[in-house]
């Protein structure tokens, strides 16, 4: 499998524009639904009761799940929404029933609901067990609900913010920047795929985006860590085409990782029963993101950013050589009175010396002629 990608031909560089477009669209819807009818917050976030009700019978190993479904939906039936287990002791027969409830009223009010709501499910429960009595109960306020929030907003932060340090570190600020921002797209995804399914949120929810936040995380230092050995070994190719190869050579990795992991997810999904059917949901939609995110916009982004600093560095043309200054023209003589009769004014002639005469300069009709002449020297006479 490893050959089925590395021998492709694929542009996945080219169609970064497509890969934008789907993780947009996405977040948006997410962003929609969560705006319009928010998010579907369990007991650990809202406050609520938590009852122990003990049965006189305890549960055979092969009845609980059935045991599960009947109280739940006896439960479902009052109106109450709630997470429902069957326990007991560590070693010994399964003889309780934990039943966590949300309520829905006032911070003053909680204490009235919760009892109200103990009452109510346990006259549900004696017309299938008889003899069942209220163990506890237990309620969690408003205070705790809020507190617990805020750790969990912080320690996904704090995730965050270590693996920007991490990553600036052994690689560069924009891989790190573009890293944190492929953590941000499957952050989004995930809440905004819970806000569409209107799925309940609890701490475990906290726990499934801590978990995508590192596998996403991990995919895409992967991608970056080939990148950089391609770089140094491509020194003729750009960067767009070095990052396509690289794409290229991991992804069979990339798939072979989220797919063996998927795989023990969906067996968690279908055979782990109620209680735990929304955690492996969360890691299905989050490591599905987080493969997608580091093959997909990850890398492309660091794409774009690379091409807009390249654009940046292009030198400017070269200037022109100036060109060479015009030699002045001389300033036409003025117009004046018709020139008279040129006058031939003769230099005085050198001294004979047996050889060729220098020229001599003649002026006349405005301009100088040179002229060589050739004189035989003159025979003195004898008297």
């Amino acid at each position: 499998m490893v050959e089925l990608f590395r021998e492709r031909k694929w542009d996945l560089v080219g169609l970064r524009n497509w890969w934008f477009g789907i993780s947009i669209i996405t977040i948006v819807a997410g962003m929609y639904f969560l705006a319009i009818h928010g998010l579907n917050l369990g007991i650990d976030f809202t406050g609520g009761g938590q009852f122990t009700y003990q049965v006189t019978r305890p549960f055979p190993s092969g009845e609980q799940t059935a045991a599960l479904a009947a109280i739940r939906a006896d439960v479902e039936r009052l109106g109450i929404s709630g997470e429902i287990q069957i326990a007991g002791a560590a070693v010994g027969p399964k003889d309780q029933i934990l039943i966590r409830t949300k309520t829905t009223g006032k911070p003053e009010q909680i204490h009235q609901e919760v009892q109200t709501q103990g009452n109510q499910i346990l006259a549900a429960l004696e017309e299938r067990y008889p003899g069942v009595r209220l163990a506890s109960t237990e309620m969690v306020g408003p205070v705790i609900s809020q507190e617990l929030v805020t750790n969990a907003i912080v320690a996904v932060v704090v995730g965050m913010l270590l693996v920007l340090v991490w990553i600036m570190i052994r690689y560069d600020f924009k891989f790190a920047v573009c890293a944190i921002i492929a953590l941000l797209h499957d952050v989004l995804v995930l809440i905004g795929a819970f806000a569409i399914l209107h799925k309940e949120i609890n701490s475990p929810f906290v726990a499934v985006l801590l978990t995508v936040v590192g596998f996403s995380v991990h995919d895409t230092v992967v991608i970056f860590d080939r990148i950089r050995e391609n770089l140094k070994l491509r020194k003729g190719s750009t960067f767009a085409e070095t990052t396509n190869i690289s794409l290229l050579e991991t992804m069979a990795r990339s798939v072979n990782t989220v797919l063996t992991v998927l795989f023990t997810v969906f067996a968690l999904y279908f055979l782990g029963g109620h209680t735990l059917r929304d955690f492996a949901l969360g890691l299905i939609i989050g490591m599905t993101s987080g493969a997608y995110s580091s093959i997909f916009n990850a890398s492309q982004i660091l794409v774009v950013w690379k091409r807009r600093e390249e654009r940046g560095r292009k030198p400017l043309p070269a200037a022109r050589p100036a060109a060479a200054p015009r030699r002045a023209e001389p300033a036409p003589a003025p117009r004046s009175a018709p020139a008279q009769a040129p006058q031939t004014q003769q230099t005085a002639q050198p001294a004979w010396t047996g050889a060729e005469a220098e020229p001599v300069a003649v002026v006349g009709a405005g301009r100088a002629k040179a002229k060589t002449a050739k004189k035989k020297p003159k025979r003195k006479r004898r008297y």
